[in-house]
Formats: C-alpha cells, structure tokens, sequence
C-alpha cells in the first residue's frame, strides 16, 4: 500500500525516557525531536470504532515513509529503525499539531509492522 502523495506531511517523534527523580518515583520525559515523512488520517471503520469506543476521536492513523529493520532490544520490545536515530517504539511521543520544541501531542498505542510502518496514536 502507497503512502497518498498529497497527504505527507513533515512530523515529529520524540523517545520516550523513563527517569527517576530524586525521590525515586519514575517520571515520564521526551528526549529530542527527529523529524520525518508520513500520512496521518482519523481513525475509522468497525474494528477501529469497536477497539476505542469512546476514545475514537482521539485516535489516528499514520504510516511512515521509508523502510525499516524490525528488531527486538535485550527485554523483548520490538523497535523499527529506520536509521539516523530514528528507532520507533511503542509509547514513544508523536508531533502531529504540535512545533519540534513542544511537548509532542500524540503518544504511540500500536504499531503494524506491513510494507510500510503503520502507527496507531493516540492524543495526550
């Protein structure tokens, strides 16, 4: 399945780091902003509505442009490296609306790894 040329767009994704602060609770932060290509669009059929229930409108599609190489780190969490310090992972942040020096607006909630990198986000 191609990606529909008038629909990329530049956005951005950000790591997602787990840090603990100096009480020793864990806190969630974004480490820096890598930009690339894809199409995003609403979520939406029968297995979508079904899968999110309310949540459905804030939930979108987005496919990335470029190949990938599926491997799995020392835990057994899959990660989609596409090169240049961009390796996708589930919960990682996503920029769609917001700026590169913002908090992302999007978080991760599934990934399908077909011919072309295909993301479920959800809005924070």
């Amino acid at each position: 399945m191609r990606l529909k040329q008038s629909r990329i767009e530049n956005y951005f994704w950000k790591p997602r780091i787990i840090r603990k602060d100096k009480e020793g609770s864990s806190c969630e932060e974004y480490g820096a902003a890598v930009s690339f290509r894809g199409e995003s669009w609403p979520v939406s059929g029968k297995t979508q509505a079904e899968k999110y229930g309310q949540r459905l409108p804030y939930v979108r599609n987005l496919k990335i442009e470029g190949r990938y190489i599926a491997k799995a780190d020392d835990k057994g969490r899959m990660h989609y490296d596409f090169g240049g310090g961009f390796d996708v992972r589930e919960l990682d942040g996503i920029c769609i609306y917001a700026e590169a020096g913002q908090k992302p607006d999007y978080k991760i909630i599934s990934i399908k790894a077909y011919r072309t990198l295909t993301l479920e986000v959800e809005h924070i």
